[in-house]
């Protein structure tokens, strides 16, 4: 089974649509039996999310997509509504199976994933930067987390990482019984050794809203995992970890990457 990975599309942002279109173009040729989106694909306009999706209509195996943070991101709406109900709805329409809703299972191979999120364990304890910081994400005069302005989850980080775990760990549960081996797919990092090279100080409080350290005791936590895909830091990392293979696309806006695995 030929399986290919991206994340970080980020469609529409600084014009890059014409680079989304050749990526899709490239990953069409792959001719892969499954195409698995890890998350940030569009923000704010759920237009570009279709026309997103659309470019790879062509692809001729099974498309799977897991939500990022700026997917949910809003300037009215609820983030939730969109996490939970519009995301669903938009994706199906596009024909691509939503993992974070539902896991997905191909001749004895388990998907299973969501968006993770962050609960800041992976912040830099050395330095002395007041709570009220993470929690507002903003580093007053400094630097902030845009997350902090539209996302709206009505619930805290550590409330909604608890959500997203719990589900990872039924949703793996699950999947466990019915299958060899599973392809886990979180857009936020689960692993230390996937995280973005850090060398200042803004590096290191950016760092803070990168992942969990949950994440990835849940995902270790189950055998028949192998292999690990993330994105959200767009830094190109590969690590293998309790034997599971664990890769960060790393994309960014303008750079576009996939990765081919075979099984």
């Amino acid at each position: 089974m030929k399986i290919v990975v991206t994340a970080d599309i980020h469609y529409g942002v600084g014009n890059n649509q014409r680079l989304v279109q050749k990526l899709a173009k490239k990953i069409i040729k792959t001719k892969a039996d499954v195409l698995l989106l890890v998350g940030d694909i569009f923000a704010f306009n759920q237009q570009l999310l279709v026309e997103c999706l659309k470019l790879f209509a062509p692809f001729g195996g099974d498309k799977l997509f897991v939500a990022g943070n700026h997917d949910l991101w809003t300037r009215g709406a609820n983030s939730l509504k969109i996490y939970e109900k519009v995301l669903p709805r938009i994706t199906k329409q596009c024909g691509f199976h939503y993992l974070d809703q539902k896991p997905f299972i191909k001749e004895k191979v388990g998907f299973v994933g969501n968006i993770g999120w962050y609960d800041y364990s992976f912040k830099d304890k050395s330095k002395p930067i007041p709570p009220q910081y993470y929690s507002s994400k903003q580093w007053p005069g400094v630097v902030s987390w845009n997350d902090g302005l539209y996302v709206r989850l009505g619930m805290s980080d550590t409330a909604f990482t608890g959500r997203v775990s719990r589900k990872l760990k039924r949703h793996l549960a699950l999947t466990s019984k019915q299958v060899r081996t599973i392809i886990c797919a979180v857009h936020h990092v689960p692993f230390k050794q996937l995280l973005r090279t850090n060398h200042t100080s803004i590096d290191k409080f950016l760092a803070t809203f990168s992942g969990s350290v949950q994440t990835g005791k849940i995902i270790r936590s189950f055998p028949k995992v192998k292999y690990v895909f993330c994105g959200h830091t767009h830094q190109k990392k590969k690590a293998i970890i309790n034997k599971i293979t664990a890769i960060n696309i790393g994309s960014d806006y303008l750079r576009k990457r996939f990765d081919v695995i075979e099984l």
